[in-house]
């Protein structure tokens, strides 16, 4: 009978491209970037790597969709790197790094690879709006507006519900930016590592979609990230952290990573969670029962995700600070707190962490940590 602990399987690296507004470089040259130093971190050469994940597809209203363009599949990416000796390899589609980081264990645990190579890339094209209305596909018109939909419509629709239930108002949706603004003064790879917000200036920035101003929106950029993934018997001692995969969830049941890490909400100790716009952080804090119901903005304005609070929250900025990565920097983050190399920002004491990526109809979830 196989055992728990045989199937174990870990990040063993993880690295990252520059992030930047724009840039006269491709997409191909970021997740290259990116890719080359996870191997790099994890003591592997291009050689060992015989599995790949990604999740190319840009998500934003303008998008082209266009492999090199704004999306970077995985034979353009495998060529770039001069990888030959693939085994696995998969594409999801409009999936977060929480689902790649999911199905290279899968693979990892089936056999079918051994090193598995997981990259996500976003770039923001010069001459796109990505806040344009746009048609709303026919999947998504019961969740919002059914002919056009402006950003965020649908989450500041849930938005202006939550408030009205619990009297949180928009003075509560700064102290969630804030908080990202000054966790990301830490991170040297973040858009706004420089740009702390006061009040005023998130109250007076321009509405998108109300109650949500352009400051509750993360940042378009282009970045890349990426990580390296093996089961415990594979990981070479050259491996610069071993940050172990204890649970993951599905969209339609989050709360089940702690049952399958065998941990409850209590255990974990920072939480990487889910901010493409503002409000999403007060919903997740409350489904994981880290608050009681309709209570998250209080939690937030009185300090619960301080990095000195009961449960430090997006530790390098989120990507309210640290710019668009859909959830590539959460996932990140988490791998480097595991791994105590998370530098000037580096917690104390992280022996789990929980990964929330995407919104509350289909996110994933992971809970790392230092034990397999």
């Amino acid at each position: 009978m196989t055992s728990r602990e045989s199937l174990s399987v870990a990040f063993i690296g993880v690295g990252g491209s520059e992030i930047v507004r724009r840039s006269d470089r491709g997409i191909a040259a970021f997740a290259v970037d990116a890719a080359v130093a996870a191997i790099a971190d994890a003591g592997l050469t291009r050689e060992d790597i015989d599995g790949y994940v990604g999740a190319p597809t840009a998500t934003n209203a303008g998008a082209l969709h266009v492999d090199g363009a704004d999306e970077i599949w995985s034979r353009s990416l495998v060529e770039a790197l001069g990888i030959t000796g693939l085994a696995w390899s998969v594409d999801l589609h409009r999936a977060f790094p929480t689902d790649m980081a999911i199905a290279a264990a899968q693979a990892l645990r089936s056999g079918a690879c051994r090193y598995v190579l997981g990259v996500r890339a976003m770039y923001n094209l010069t001459g796109i709006n990505v806040a344009r209305r746009a048609p709303v596909a026919p999947a998504e018109q019961a969740h919002g507006p059914a002919t056009t939909s402006a950003v965020g419509a649908r989450f500041a629709s849930r938005a202006n519900a939550y408030m009205a239930r619990t009297g949180a108002g928009r003075r509560d949706l700064y102290e969630v930016v804030a908080l990202a603004r000054r966790n990301a003064a830490r991170n040297p790879l973040a858009i706004w590592r420089d740009r702390p917000v006061t009040v005023a200036e998130y109250l007076a920035a321009p509405m998108i979609t109300e109650p949500l101003c352009r400051l509750d929106c993360d940042m378009p950029v282009c970045a890349a990230a990426a990580f390296v993934m093996a089961r415990k018997a594979d990981i070479p001692s050259r491996a610069a952290q071993s940050a172990w995969l204890r649970g993951s969830s599905g969209w339609q049941h989050p709360r089940a990573v702690f049952d399958d890490a065998r941990l409850t909400p209590h255990d974990i100790d920072c939480a990487q969670l889910y901010d493409g716009f503002s409000p999403m952080v007060f919903e997740f804090l409350e489904s994981f029962d880290f608050c009681r119901p309709d209570t998250a903005w209080k939690f937030v304005r009185e300090g619960g995700g301080e990095r000195d609070g009961r449960l430090p929250l997006n530790t390098f900025g989120g990507s309210l600070g640290e710019g668009r990565l859909h959830g590539m920097g959460h996932v990140r983050e988490a791998i480097l707190q595991i791994s105590g190399l998370a530098g000037p920002r580096q917690l104390p004491r992280v022996e789990n962490c929980l990964v929330q990526v995407g919104p509350f109809d289909y996110s994933s979830c992971l809970i790392l940590g230092r034990e397999p």
